[in-house]
């Protein structure tokens, strides 16, 4: 059974911020990347990063009101 990670409290100081979180069973690490201001390194986190942004964002588009025509406003 896979241990869960740690519960975290960002708080930032000063705006909203982007963090993307991993966690690492073996050793129990948490790492946080503000990816809003540094990019993740490892090219399978990379990954996951996009698509969590990508999926986010689609979201967020999905959620904006339309127009009759179907566009956004």
């Amino acid at each position: 059974m896979t241990e869960p990670a740690p519960e975290i409290t960002i708080r930032p100081n000063e705006g909203p911020q982007l963090i993307y979180s991993s966690y690492d069973p073996k050793d129990g690490t948490v790492t946080l990347v503000p990816v809003d201001r540094t990019p993740v390194d490892d090219p399978r986190e990379r990954a996951l990063c996009r698509a969590l942004l990508t999926h986010a964002l689609q979201l967020l588009a999905e959620s904006e009101p339309t127009r009759m025509t179907g566009r956004p406003v």
